[in-house]
């Protein structure tokens, strides 16, 4: 796509949020890309990297029509805001987690970092800027009390990362996995009666865990060799991890903070081909019983599991339906197009939202 303005995509750091954001949709669109941070002073800011032979550096910054700032804070972008506007460079923000409500959720594996004083430099960068990039519509509502120009720009997937073959299974052993961040305590709580109940009902089931050790609670009841959990790993290797899953769930919390969360447990399983049960409010778009399974209640995650445990080729239905789904519809170079129209409007200053 080279009908862009030129732009620049900086993510925070080069954390697995700024792959998904700013590197994946970079690459799609032929934009440019760079990890931003500051220096001991949390304010002088530096380019840590980037596309570029070499990387661009905050002298650049001038040089593009659009620069797009992952969790741009106030205390370290404000200054470099009003600098670029007032040289015409159009600065969004780009935001994928409700932060406001991360603040209040103690389990969140970052809430430590959402402090009321955090949540407010952050806010102040909301303000200051032309507009904001959300993962959500339910976020992209939300932060319109902070800036009057907000998109939803769903995350894309890039499926040849996902390009694995799965190992051969050992006889009729049947895997349940979660792979997430420790951010999502609070919902696999909410499912654990029903994922025990599962596995006590299938001695032939095993639960492997990925990122956030959720297995680790289970091995003193199921044993070592039912109940695995593996470590965080870069995306790289993260994908081969979760070629284990034979079936993947996706519980929510049912509040703010993951009515904001975006359907990217959806598009990693649907990438693998495998069936992913989830709750409704965060999996809309999933076609339940087609490219997956909805359930919010004990009962209907059990029985879902059970379902799906017992039918190999319904398992192998909905999982290839969901890939061919996520193929054509949510692949990185389909879902870049969002961020096409917006990077292309907010130039122009055409500005339709959400």
């Amino acid at each position: 796509m080279t009908d862009i303005p030129k732009t620049l995509f900086l993510g925070l750091g080069t954390s697995v949020v700024s792959y998904y954001r700013c590197f994946l949709p970079a690459m799609a669109l032929g934009a440019e890309y760079a990890t931003w941070g500051t220096l001991a002073d949390e304010t002088t800011l530096v380019l840590t990297g980037g596309l570029g032979n070499p990387p661009p550096s905050v002298e650049d910054l001038p040089n593009y029509e659009v620069v797009v700032v992952q969790y741009a804070n106030g205390r370290a972008w404000l200054k470099k805001i009003r600098e670029l506007q007032d040289r015409g460079v159009k600065v969004l923000y780009e935001i994928d987690d409700y932060v406001q409500a991360a603040r209040k959720a103690k389990m969140h594996e970052l809430a430590h970092k959402f402090g009321q004083d955090r949540v407010r430099d952050l806010e102040m960068g909301m303000r200051a800027v032309d507009g904001m990039i959300c993962s959500t519509n339910f976020i992209a509502r939300r932060y319109r009390a902070f800036n009057d120009h907000t998109w939803e720009c769903r995350n894309g997937i890039d499926l040849n990362r996902y390009d694995y073959k799965k190992p051969a299974r050992k006889d009729d052993v049947v895997t349940l996995g979660f792979a997430g961040g420790v951010g999502h305590k609070a919902s696999l709580a909410r499912w654990e009666p029903a994922i025990r109940s599962v596995l006590r009902q299938r001695e032939n089931v095993r639960f492997v865990s990925v990122g956030h050790a959720a297995a680790a609670a289970y091995v003193e009841e199921f044993g070592r060799e039912r109940a695995v959990s593996y470590p965080s790993s870069g995306i790289e290797i993260y994908p081969a991890s979760m070629t284990l899953f034979d079936i993947a769930f996706a519980p929510s919390a049912e509040n703010n903070q993951f009515r904001g969360k975006s359907d990217l447990r959806w598009l990693e399983a649907s990438a693998l081909g495998i069936p992913l049960v989830a709750h409704p409010d965060v999996y809309p778009d999933i076609e339940d019983g087609v490219t997956g399974v909805h359930a919010r209640e004990l009962e209907e995650v059990e029985v879902a599991l059970l379902r799906l445990i017992d039918n190999p080729e319904e398992r192998q239905r909905i999982g290839r339906t969901a890939h061919e789904y996520v193929r054509d519809h949510r692949r990185i170079e389909v879902a870049a197009e969002s961020w096409g129209e917006v990077l292309r409007e907010v130039v122009a200053g055409d500005r339709q939202h959400v």
